[in-house]
């Protein structure tokens, strides 16, 4: 009995010592879900980015190559061509050039877990735990006694006598 209270103590502690680091660990489960989300946010900003990147290549490509979009430019900036006559209205709204947002620099994160010896000393608790579960079981069914000094006494006509060694 003694061994499989050991036995099953020791397995006890390595099961929860496995089980915290895989849920808690610094490769459990908890630090997987905290860089998934950090690989789900740079994603949708690099995206964004990309999509930014897009916009402005098409519009470089349009001033380069296509006259109506640079005689358009040049109107906005105030430039007029030869046999256009310029007319100002006042009172109309000004249409505003897009302001490109270049963006915010997002950094990597330090997940968050549980360190590896905070998991074996946890370990180590629940082992002895169990030890301690195991032989109070056992000490309260009577498997385990401890042994008990006897207590000589004698009767010597109706004294009782202890015999004191």
């Amino acid at each position: 009995m003694i061994r499989f209270r050991l036995l099953g103590a020791v397995c006890a502690g390595t099961l929860f010592y496995v089980l915290l680091g895989i849920f808690c660990g610094r490769d459990g489960l908890w630090a997987y879900n905290q860089l998934l989300e950090q690989k789900r946010m740079l994603s949708t900003h690099a995206a964004s980015i990309e999509k930014t990147h897009e916009e402005l290549m098409l519009e470089k490509v349009a001033l380069q190559k296509d006259p109506d979009v640079i005689a358009a430019y040049a109107r906005r900036l105030g430039y007029v061509s030869e046999g256009e006559k310029l007319v100002k209205i006042s009172g109309l709204a000004v249409t505003e050039s897009r302001v490109w947002n270049p963006g915010v620099v997002l950094r990597h994160e330090d997940v968050r877990y549980v360190p590896e010896n905070f998991c074996k000393m946890m370990g180590i608790v629940v082992a002895f735990m169990a030890y301690l579960v195991l032989f109070l079981h056992d000490f309260n069914h009577g498997y385990i006694q401890f042994p008990r000094k006897k207590k000589n006494f004698v009767n010597v006509k109706g004294l009782t006598v202890y015999d004191i060694s």
